[in-house]
């Protein structure tokens, strides 16, 4: 009886293994479509970029892997044309104000509006579809939108700010400030080195409009699981609204905090729509950020063969966002796991 039982015993992990092995080939099998979809619409495109950044060429005569005779290979001297050109800096700057600025906007407000919705005993769903509304429409509509708010003549921002005398100008040396010309002259801060013109900021007004509501509802759905015992101990123990949360809803939302973080990061690094609608990178250059750039540099003049610097910026961004999105991936695959 002993000797039987050992011996099935002993063939149990060769079964399990065949099986493995089984599930596996099966589960490569249906994961081949997306494999292949992969490849072919996202592998494939960026390996042809990043190879089309090496070489010089223009829409109308692009660059072709099957053409050796047309290429035109200068290496890295589009990226050292980029990194070199005093545009390129200066749309830097203009998105590191939407790196900085944009995301703690959205951060900060979207889980204060959630938090004091979730307070509220009744109206939330009212309050929480007035923040997502502006999500159901597109970017560029919601650009059309804000150009009527700023506009100098008949804007609803511009009278408001006549009807409730609240008109000024400040000029305190490197600072300079006015309520009006929001979309052309609103004032600047200059840093010696560069200048953080506030025309970024009323574009980034505009974006957040549009965007908070995907915070809303990430840190909604975050409250959701926060333990009713646990506030519940908290009010009987006598902590005030401030208290409970600073150390209670804060702590509950790291997750959502660094989902909305992450995912506002990767739109202000790649924010266009807004800008190109309200703006189009104007007055002059004042707000013309990376994709705004990326895209003149390929479309505006067809036939100069700016292409391959275009391919170059869109690299430096890929890069950037891979390395902005890294907590966030990083995040989702532990859990995965």
């Amino acid at each position: 009886m002993t000797d039987t039982t050992e011996r099935s015993d002993r063939t149990l992990p060769a079964e399990g293994v065949g099986g493995d092995g089984d599930g596996r080939r099966l589960a490569y099998l249906f994961i081949s479509p997306l494999l292949v979809a992969f490849v072919l619409f996202y592998l494939w495109p960026a390996l042809n970029t990043l190879v089309g950044s090496l070489f010089r060429w223009s829409l109308l005569s692009p660059w072709n892997i099957a053409r050796p005779d047309t290429w035109d290979f200068v290496g890295v001297q589009n990226y050292v044309d980029t990194l070199t050109s005093g545009r390129f800096w200066n749309a830097v700057v203009n998105t590191l104000i939407w790196l900085v600025v944009f995301p703690v906007m959205v951060t900060v407000m979207s889980m204060l509006v959630s938090i004091l919705i979730w307070q509220v005993p009744r109206g939330g769903a009212l309050f929480r579809t007035a923040f997502i509304l502006p999500m159901t429409i597109s970017l560029a509509a919601a650009g059309v939108i804000w150009t009527f708010m700023y506009d100098p003549d008949f804007g609803v921002l511009t009278r408001f700010v006549e009807w409730a005398g609240l008109g000024f100008a400040v000029d305190w040396g490197p600072l300079t400030f006015q309520t009006a010309d929001w979309l052309s002259n609103p004032g600047v801060i200059d840093l010696g080195f560069t200048q953080i013109r506030f025309v970024n900021l009323s574009l980034i007004v505009a974006g957040f409009w549009a965007f908070t509501g995907f915070g809303v509802i990430t840190f909604t759905a975050g409250l959701t699981a926060v333990p009713d015992e646990l506030v519940e101990a908290a009010k009987v123990d006598g902590a005030r609204t401030g208290q409970m949360i600073r150390h209670i809803l804060i702590p509950q939302l790291r997750g959502p905090m660094t989902i909305v973080a992450t995912i506002s990061v990767i739109f202000a690094l790649r924010t266009f729509d807004v800008v190109w609608v309200i703006t189009q990178g104007g007055p002059a250059q004042d707000s013309e950020v990376l994709a705004v750039l990326l895209w003149k540099q390929a479309f505006v003049f067809l036939d100069s063969p700016q292409a391959g610097l275009a391919t170059a910026v869109a690299i430096i961004m890929s890069v950037v966002l891979i390395g902005g999105a890294w907590p966030y991936l990083r995040g989702m695959t532990r859990v995965a796991r």
